[in-house]
């Protein structure tokens, strides 16, 4: 099979479990709610005392979001969701943010889903950054995807924004290849944002568009070091571009 046929297969492939599925009430989001949400959560960032609020936003997911490093060492300190809190810190000397990490090693969506309710929504986020993919690959695209739709419904249904992550690198995938798990897991989610309005952090197209040795990101062969970390973060900030004419959230 070439590599076009290959990449049409598990298009069609991807395409027929989103038409196998039902409609959930994400998929009636307009964009321009979304970035509603995040222009809101933006704009109270800037809020100064006594007008200001705690805001917390939840890095849900495994064992990358964690902070794992080389195995078993965590280095959480050099990890996206700490990095985004410094950064937005940095831009936002007045808000009063925590980034919670809210993630378990080796977990897929299917372990997530079971405590979305106690991990993030008990946390009263005003986002949740949810990242699966890399250890999704153990189950159907089907399942992955049905997974986090339910999230992204029930982050919308609490006035959370939902953004999904795209798999960061594995040296052990080659996710050049469309029939590559890496591959399909980036590609499902990516499809998935767009029909269901969500914003998507393509970590996996940072590093495929990485010049040079991808090993330098690397802390091992599934678990990026901060320089792999620092691609997602420059992802990430790209949402929280300042909007114009934006009300605060109410209190």
């Amino acid at each position: 099979m070439t590599a076009t046929s290959a990449c049409s297969a598990w298009l069609a492939l991807i395409a027929a479990v989103f038409a196998a599925q039902p409609t959930h009430a994400a998929t009636t989001s307009a964009p321009a709610e979304d970035q509603r949400c995040i222009a809101r959560l933006v704009a109270d960032l800037d809020r100064t005392w006594p007008d200001n609020a705690t805001i917390n936003i939840v890095a849900f997911g495994h064992s990358v979001p964690a902070g794992y490093a080389a195995t078993p060492v965590v280095d959480k300190r050099n990890a996206y969701p700490r990095l985004l809190e410094d950064a937005l810190l940095d831009r936002h000397p007045h808000a009063v943010l925590n980034v919670i990490t809210s993630a378990v090693g080796g977990e897929n969506s299917d372990q997530g889903s079971a405590r979305f309710s106690r991990d993030v929504l008990d946390h009263h986020p005003r986002m949740v950054l949810i990242d699966f993919g890399l250890n999704d690959r153990s189950l159907s695209l089907a399942k992955s995807m049905s997974n986090l739709e339910g999230m992204i419904s029930k982050a919308r249904e609490a006035d959370i924004c939902p953004v999904l992550l795209t798999p960061t690198w594995d040296m052990a995938s080659n996710p050049s290849d469309p029939a590559d798990a890496l591959a399909t897991q980036g590609e499902m989610i990516r499809q998935l944002g767009e029909r269901t309005h969500t914003p998507v952090v393509d970590s996996l197209a940072a590093f495929a568009a990485f010049r040079g040795d991808r090993g330098q990101l690397m802390a091992q062969s599934n678990h990026p070091n901060r320089k792999g970390h620092e691609l997602v973060l420059q992802q990430l900030l790209r949402l929280f571009q300042p909007h114009q004419n934006v009300p605060a959230h109410a209190d």
